[in-house]
């Protein structure tokens, strides 16, 4: 699967242009640094919330680590692209209700739910 691949490339290659290893971007995210080893290798699967952080910490838009350099294809999305691009606008509507849970728990007082 090409796409898949070359989002794995996409973020081994943006963790090599910020200059930091897989130990930077581990401890940075919150995870072990064999889980996101994993990441790179595309032995498991990156998601979303950990998408997020992945790209508001090397500096980019979730869009451009999936996409990469991406071309348009004619005025067509190439395959894989356009799921992906569903994907991570999914990614972001559960942020922004995890923060909205997390702000109406506040408000009624009540504690907030812990999500994975």
């Amino acid at each position: 699967m090409a796409t898949i691949d070359k989002f794995h490339e996409n973020i081994r290659r943006e963790r090599a242009n910020k200059g930091y290893s897989q130990d930077d971007i581990a401890e940075k995210m919150g995870i072990e640094r064999s889980t996101y080893s994993n990441f790179e290798l595309g032995k498991t699967k990156l998601f979303a919330k950990n998408m997020y952080r992945f790209a508001e910490i090397v500096g980019k838009s979730e869009e451009e680590i999936l996409l990469g350099n991406t071309p348009l294809t004619a005025g067509y999305l190439q395959e894989g692209v356009l799921e992906d691009r569903i994907n991570v606008l999914d990614a972001k509507l559960d942020l922004v209700s995890e923060k909205l849970d997390t702000i109406l728990a506040l408000l009624s007082g009540r504690p907030a739910k812990k999500r994975d």
